[in-house]
């Protein structure tokens, strides 16, 4: 798939609403990032361009920003996988307003979001890759789903005869298209303790990009199992000359997102909000250096910028040096420069 130049313009807005029936459960599909504009970089990204206040994707997201009290240092990381941990204790979301935005009133999403860069003869392309916890919190039921965007230009364009995988490509209204896949699903109790995975490898024609998850605790339960990949997509591209999932805060997407990682909570789908009655979430944001060691991402920001989904209620802090999500007023701000601890 190629799209003629590197048009860094928005991603149009997304109005129609895609549903997956799965049991007695209408699960939405769609997740989309916010709307993107060119902007000029002069130092470094300014994470605060699309979230300045709540509601924001409240968690923790790599910007690939040092911050020292407003002394700021862009960083690059390079990596073909990414690793996003979560230990849940207590989950209630609830936002009355949900219906207008097809979601139910006590979904929530818990996503992993990163960019895969894409260097090729004629150009550098960018796919946003969302490893996705859907959440309906009052029946503690978790569906896995996954996501890709297009983010080299406007609209967000990804063809059905590029694009291979267990799931399909579906519109989002104004000539933009994405990809999507359903998952398995599970009932939970607490502590609920899991990792999001997604990894990438490519060839001269080719990129492939798998999405998966494992399951280490559930309740009592607890396991020591493997990751299990529920998605491999294949996306046919010319002239590949490399292929890495990138935070980068020296520069933006084309299309004028992020080249972030996030492991951040929002709404149900759909560019949806929602509001915490409860929340105690302990979460780690991990990538494989070029030895293959498990390392944390270094400075973490409390909130995200890619995607369209936001929460209201969603306090972030470190605890023992280890960043903790609950329920309470949000801060928009760096919450380490340091994270080290390895949790998993």
């Amino acid at each position: 798939m190629r799209i003629s130049g590197l048009i860094m313009l928005a991603i149009m807005a997304i109005t129609p609403v895609y549903f997956f029936s799965l049991t007695s459960t209408q699960v939405v599909v769609m997740f989309p990032p916010v709307h993107g504009k060119h902007h000029t970089v002069t130092q470094y990204v300014n994470p605060y361009l699309y979230y300045s206040s709540p509601p924001a994707p409240g968690g923790i997201a790599s910007f690939g920003l040092f911050n020292y009290s407003g002394k700021i240092t862009p960083y690059i990381i390079s990596t073909n996988e990414v690793i996003g941990y979560t230990n849940i204790s207590n989950l209630l979301a609830y936002y009355k307003q949900a219906r207008r935005y097809g979601v139910n009133l006590y979904s929530a999403t818990l996503q992993m979001n990163v960019v895969l860069q894409v260097n090729t003869s004629s150009g550098t392309f960018a796919y946003w890759l969302q490893d996705v916890g859907s959440f309906q919190t009052n029946k503690d039921q978790l569906t896995f789903i996954d996501n890709i965007w297009n983010l080299t230009g406007n609209p967000s364009v990804l063809s059905s005869s590029a694009v291979s995988g267990n799931g399909k490509v579906a519109s989002a209204g104004s000539g933009t298209t994405f990809y999507y896949d359903v998952g398995p699903s599970y009932t939970y109790t607490f502590p609920f303790v899991y990792v999001y995975v997604i990894n990438v490898s490519y060839t001269a024609t080719s990129l492939h990009i798998w999405f998966g998850y494992e399951l280490l605790q559930n309740g009592n339960t607890k396991s020591t199992g493997q990751v299990q990949y529920y998605d491999e997509v294949t996306i046919t591209q010319a002239d590949v000359k490399s292929a890495d999932i990138v935070v980068n805060g020296n520069t933006y997407t084309p299309d004028g997102l992020y080249y972030d990682a996030e492991l951040v909570w929002g709404g149900g789908g759909n560019g949806a909000p929602t509001q915490f009655v409860y929340l105690n979430d302990t979460l780690g944001l991990y990538y494989l250096n070029s030895t293959g060691k498990v390392t944390p991402m270094p400075s973490l920001y409390t909130f995200g910028s890619d995607t369209g989904e936001s929460s209201y209620n969603v306090h972030d802090t470190l605890v023992n040096g280890v960043p903790t999500a609950y329920e309470g007023t949000e801060t928009l701000t760096i919450l380490t420069n340091q994270f080290s601890t390895l949790l998993i």
